[in-house]
Order: structure tokens, then C-alpha cells, then sequence
């Protein structure tokens, strides 16, 4: 085996197009990280076919901060600083209230993570600095929403050569690379300020233009285990 970098944080979405909340420490199941994305808010106005509510059409959504307590449940602290449990009729009144068009909403909850195409991704520091520097300001690696970002050997996209080889990382956990992950304008947002920045449009372009309209590789995993922020990663035989 060859060592191929090591984890630099581990972040988990507890409900769909709400912000995340960054983990020391994780348990990856045969499905995904552990929590990841178990809820999602459906809309009765949301496009045929796609009626999850999501931060791409209503960005609002990215101003709410689910955090999962120790005893597993999941609160989520409100733009104006209210706390609510995620199956409460407030939260579910707040949503309603505060987010544009949102029409009639309901919580869907799930035993596996409630992602588009795969259950977990990666993105290296390095690709988000090269983009940085490309498009000419500090895009910040939030924006792109990973469920890991690593340090890798070899520098920018470098995470790009890996699909379709199997990774160990730490002492347990196994993944299998599956593809480069295809972006939505979600990524244009600032999740510091996803109302009152500008989206960066001109990013979708410069992906498309420069990189297929990808960045970051999907994976999924192989053989579960608990993962830690600093654990290595090696490639499998």
C-alpha cells in the first residue's frame, strides 16, 4: 500500500441544503457517514420529479445550522437565533414563514443519507486553492460542501485520478472512488452570506470552460469503519 494523504476535516449535512457541522471523529456505515442527510424537507412547490426542497432553488435554506446532540436527536438553530427539534411544528412554521415559496412543507426522514447521486464526497484543499487562485479571490472549501477534505500527495485535482481505485483510510474504514462529481449553481453561494453575497455565476463558467463542470470525486463505501480527522490514507492494492 501507498499512502495518498490524510483527512483534514470531516463535515456531515444532518438535513439536506442546511449547513453542515465539522466532526473530530465519525462512523461510516455501509451507507454513507453516519447522520448524513437523514432529513429533508419536502415542497409542494418544488420542480416535478424533485420535491425535496433544496438550498439550489431556495437559499435561504443555507442559513439554518442542524446540530446533532448526544443522545442522536437533531436541533436546528434558526437565522434569527431560535433553537427548534427537527420534528417540531415550529421549526416546521419557521421554514414556511421564512423561506420564499416554499408552499406546504413536510420533514422526510430516511435510515440512509438522502444525497443526489452518491453517498459521500471528497475534495483536496489543494483543488480548492488552485480554483482560489484561478478565479481570483478565496473561494473557501465550505462552498463545495465535502464530507471530506484531505491533504493529498501530488497537489491540485489530484483527487481526479482516483476514481474507480479503492482507498483505506485510518485503521478500518475502506472506500471505492467512484467519479468526478458534476456541479450545480449551489456551489455559487457563500454559506456565510448565501443573501446578501452575489452568487459567483461566473464560477459555474470557469468549471465548465476549465474542468467539465466537475470538482471533487464521489465515493462510496466498501468496508465501514470509524474515521478520524489526521487519519492517512492508502491506497488499496
Amino acid at each position: 500500500m501507498s499512502i495518498l494523504g490524510k483527512i483534514a476535516s470531516i463535515a456531515r449535512y444532518p438535513v439536506k441544503s442546511m449547513s453542515g457541522e465539522f466532526l473530530a471523529r465519525a462512523y461510516l456505515t455501509p451507507y454513507g457517514l453516519d447522520r448524513d442527510r437523514l432529513y429533508a424537507f419536502e415542497s409542494s412547490s418544488a420542480p416535478a420529479g424533485m420535491l425535496r426542497l433544496t438550498a439550489r432553488e431556495r437559499r435561504q435554506m443555507l442559513q439554518y445550522h442542524p446540530h446533532v446532540g448526544a443522545d442522536g436527536g437533531v436541533e436546528v438553530l434558526t437565522p434569527d437565533w431560535e433553537r427548534h427539534p427537527i420534528d417540531s411544528a415550529a421549526l416546521l412554521n419557521h421554514l414556511q414563514a421564512h423561506i420564499t415559496d416554499a408552499g406546504r412543507l413536510s420533514l422526510m426522514q430516511s435510515l440512509t443519507p438522502q444525497t443526489d447521486v452518491r453517498p459521500l464526497s471528497l475534495l483536496s484543499l489543494a483543488t480548492v486553492e488552485a480554483l482560489s487562485k484561478e478565479f481570483g479571490m478565496t473561494l473557501g472549501e465550505r462552498r463545495f460542501r465535502a464530507n471530506m477534505l484531505v491533504n493529498l500527495v501530488g497537489g491540485a485535482f489530484v483527487e481526479d485520478a482516483l476514481a474507480g481505485r479503492q482507498v483505506r483510510i485510518g485503521n478500518e474504514a475502506k472506500l471505492l472512488i467512484r467519479e468526478r462529481i458534476p456541479r450545480c449553481r449551489l456551489i455559487t453561494y457563500d454559506p456565510d452570506a448565501p443573501i446578501d453575497a452575489e452568487p459567483l455565476f461566473s464560477l459555474m463558467k470557469l468549471l465548465d470552460r476549465r474542468y467539465q463542470g466537475r470538482v471533487g470525486v464521489y465515493a462510496s463505501v466498501t468496508t465501514p469503519g470509524w474515521i478520524e480527522a489526521g487519519d492517512d490514507i492508502w491506497e488499496e492494492g
